[in-house]
């Protein structure tokens, strides 16, 4: 069997090109939500604060205070709990699946309410959903009207 020949130049190199990628993908992500905040009568700014534009991009789709205080205390057992190498499996397993469940319920739902709220049909939600990070960016900056969620 013939072994790939990698020299550490040339995973110096991927390694900037991937740090790169991702940065450009966040700063994407904040200005896609940059321009949802604002079309939806919020300030743009808060969109540059962790966890209180999750909170403020709730309050615009309608989302219940439940799904935001259910997602971060599913990010405080992912980030202190799961992030140990020690536990044992099966509390890994215990906490691992009901954050999951918790976490794509409340993306899809989000999802879901955030292209109703800009009028929005089936197909934008499924793309939503699977490509989050491009039909943000059509929502912030396409022709879309945001209109206030129902009660």
């Amino acid at each position: 069997m013939k072994r790939l020949n990698v020299d550490e130049n040339s995973l110096a190199v991927w390694a900037v090109i991937l740090i790169v990628a991702v940065i450009i993908w966040f700063v994407l992500e904040v200005i896609a939500e940059w321009g949802i905040f604002q079309k939806a009568g919020e300030k743009g700014w808060k969109a540059l604060i962790p966890v209180y534009d999750v909170y403020v991009s709730h309050k615009i789709v309608g989302m219940s205070h439940i799904w935001f205080i259910l997602e971060v205390i599913a990010w405080v057992i992912e980030s202190v709990f799961l992030g140990l190498t020690a536990i044992p499996e099966w509390i890994d397993i215990a906490f691992g699946i009901p954050v999951a469940i918790i976490t794509v319920t409340s993306a899809v739902i989000h999802a879901v309410k955030l292209c109703d709220c800009f009028g929005k049909g089936f197909a934008f939600k499924v793309g939503v959903i699977l490509l989050p990070s491009v039909f943000s960016m059509i929502i912030a900056f396409g022709k879309a009207e945001y209109r206030k969620p129902k009660a």
